[in-house]
């Protein structure tokens, strides 16, 4: 079966100053390619401080999913892009934009945990959509990857997101993903299950396979 992968990524970040004392941990940026039984996919993650002395972050996280046969239909495009301000340790306040096939592009305020170091990243992000459905949306990110040899990792991950639709009380967009692999150097690579829900009656679609992940540093 022939087929094109046509994927396009504009990010735009804003510009802002704050200076502290403390020198913030930084996660690498990775890109990941996930190839399944009913559908490939991309996923892009950006979590960065202005400066590593900055107070100001930018945490963007992106996934693209398509069937094998170039469905129009069947082409899913998440982002959750947004400015933090930290206020104490990783806790901060946050605005920016959510898009997804299912509520569209809106502008978010909320909150954002992130806690960075060698074997762990975790982050939270409870948000308010400013739109006339007044969506509620929370997205959860942990890795975990404690080493087991000298140069070799284990890499587990656990990702969701859940998007609420409060005027109307009834959901909207969520889904679950799984990781376990290995790392080794900038790469991981293993088994993916994607579990994605659409639409008040949570229409399900499962994808397992394999995933490639590179980390851009």
């Amino acid at each position: 079966m022939k087929y094109r992968i046509l994927f396009l990524f504009l990010l735009t970040s804003f510009i802002a100053n704050a200076q502290e004392n403390v020198t913030h941990n930084e996660a690498p940026s990775p890109v990941e390619l996930n190839i399944g039984n009913n559908r490939f996919g991309l996923q892009f993650l950006m979590n960065k401080h202005f400066t590593p002395e900055s107070k100001f972050s930018f945490l963007s996280v992106t996934s693209f999913e398509s069937t094998y046969n170039n469905d129009i239909n069947n082409l899913d495009f998440i982002n959750n892009s947004q400015v933090s301000y930290e206020i104490y340790k990783g806790f901060g306040v946050a605005t920016g934009i959510s898009v997804n096939r299912v509520s569209g592009l809106t502008p978010i305020v909320g909150l954002e945990y992130v806690f960075v170091n060698k074997e762990i990243l975790l982050v939270l992000t409870p948000t308010y959509h400013l739109s006339k459905n007044k969506n509620i949306e929370g997205l959860a990110l942990i890795e975990y990857k404690p080493k087991l040899t000298e140069k070799i990792n284990l890499y587990t991950r656990f990702q969701t997101l859940y998007n609420y639709n409060s005027e109307n009380n009834q959901h909207e967009r969520s889904y679950m993903q799984f990781r376990l692999g290995v790392g080794i150097s900038n790469y991981q690579f293993g088994l993916t299950t994607n579990l994605d829900y659409y639409g008040a009656a949570k229409i399900l679609k499962e994808n397992y396979g394999v995933f490639l992940r590179f980390n851009f540093k």
